[in-house]
């Protein structure tokens, strides 16, 4: 593989998402296509590079149903200054896909198929919402679970996202008070980032009508007090574990990164963010979603003859405050090496942009502290993880 070098990143600030109450929702004006034409165009003006100079756009998406539905990605093009010439396509891997799509255009790269590409992903989840009740017939055009070919699956609690925290949490032994301090830490670490203007340069401000630009996240809660969250009633089950404070919320948003070949470096003179070393992506059992980072991670680590102690920072998704911890205990990360500027649980998860957000909040964290070796990684919904190796140049 050739060198691969993610040399831009921007993503909109993420809103608080409501399928039934628009109205909170900054970005409810905003179908999620065409925030990421935004992003593109700024990409391109950003970097002075002409809109015949991209050779491909990836897109990840959770639920690219309905307006998600991006026609192979061409319609986020089409809304955008971005040449014809550039092949499109959009990547399914739920909570993942945005890493997946870094990951294409890092492979296509890498074997010298494309010399610039852009990456990214959105979510809208008040216009496009998500949940177990999708999977009913003929909901929104998703399917009804099929058979498993005699695998036995306990498809109630896969379906359900939060019924896999509860169950990780309980066979991991990962209490309520851990993942209640876990959520209030989130909130404190995105504030100070908020308050000094970490975040302010990697959000790209979108208009609103009648309004302030939208640039702040905004489900950052730096009140956040374990006693307020420990009288939250369970979220997923009457008995459970996994409330709506050690939960990511609802959001709504996009992400978008660059990546340029050596000869593409040398030719435009961008200042690389960072290099692309690899990415790995691994299954686990379905009902344990969440433990999906661990055997990825494993894997990266392996592959690349690094181990824990070699990596200085870390971006794990904050789906469930269980996920991190788990990941933490397992592998032996250091706390004040991981999510230093908070992460979904106050800053958001649009499912399909944050694995963009990880990767380039990441290149960001590296340079700020002068580490060399950074991974960011996330759980995936139906049993997988994905794990993504970045060196700060």
């Amino acid at each position: 593989m050739k060198p691969v070098y993610l040399t831009h990143y921007r993503r909109t600030a993420f809103s608080r998402a409501h399928p039934k109450k628009a109205g909170v929702d900054a970005l409810a004006d905003w179908p999620a296509d065409a925030l990421m034409a935004q992003l593109i165009d700024h990409s391109l003006e950003t970097t002075g590079l002409g809109p015949e100079d991209i050779d491909e756009l990836s897109l990840g998406c959770a639920l690219a149903v309905k307006e998600q539905w991006s026609f192979g990605g061409r319609y986020p093009l089409m809304q955008s200054r971005l040449g014809d010439q550039a092949s499109t396509r959009m990547i399914d891997q739920q909570c993942g896909s945005s890493l997946s799509a870094l990951r294409f255009g890092m492979m296509t790269t890498g074997t010298g198929a494309t010399d610039i590409v852009l990456a990214g992903g959105f979510e809208h989840m008040t216009r496009v919402p998500m949940g177990p009740a999708l999977f009913k017939e003929g909901v929104l055009g998703v399917p009804a679970m099929p058979g498993t070919n005699g695998k036995t699956y306990d498809m109630t609690v896969a379906l359900n996202m939060g019924l896999t925290a509860e169950r990780l949490a309980t066979e991991a032994g990962i209490s309520r008070v851990e993942m209640d301090a876990f959520a209030c830490r989130s909130h404190q670490r995105a504030q100070a980032a908020q308050l000094a203007g970490f975040f302010h340069d990697e959000i790209l401000p979108i208009a609103l009508t009648d309004a302030e630009p939208f640039s702040q996240d905004a489900c950052i809660r730096p009140d956040t007090q374990p006693e307020a969250l420990a009288q939250l009633p369970p979220a997923f089950s009457d008995t459970g574990e996994i409330s709506a404070g050690n939960s990511s919320p609802l959001t709504s948003g996009a992400s978008l990164g660059m990546l340029m070949s050596e000869a593409a470096l040398g030719k435009t003179g961008a200042t690389p963010l960072a290099r692309v070393l690899g990415c790995v992506d691994r299954g686990t059992q379905p009902e344990l979603m969440g433990q999906g980072v661990v055997p990825a991670v494993e894997r990266l680590l392996m592959q690349h003859h690094l181990s824990v102690a070699d990596i200085d920072l870390w971006e794990i998704n904050e789906a469930f405050s269980v996920v991190p911890l788990y990941a933490q205990r397992k592998l032996g990360i250091a706390d004040e090496l991981l999510n230093i500027h908070g992460g979904a649980l106050a800053i958001g998860h649009p499912l399909g942009a944050t694995g963009v957000r990880l990767a380039g909040t990441l290149a960001r964290s590296l340079h700020k502290t002068q580490g060399r070796y950074g991974i960011a990684a996330a759980c995936i919904g139906g049993g997988q993880g994905i794990a993504l190796l970045i060196e700060r140049v």
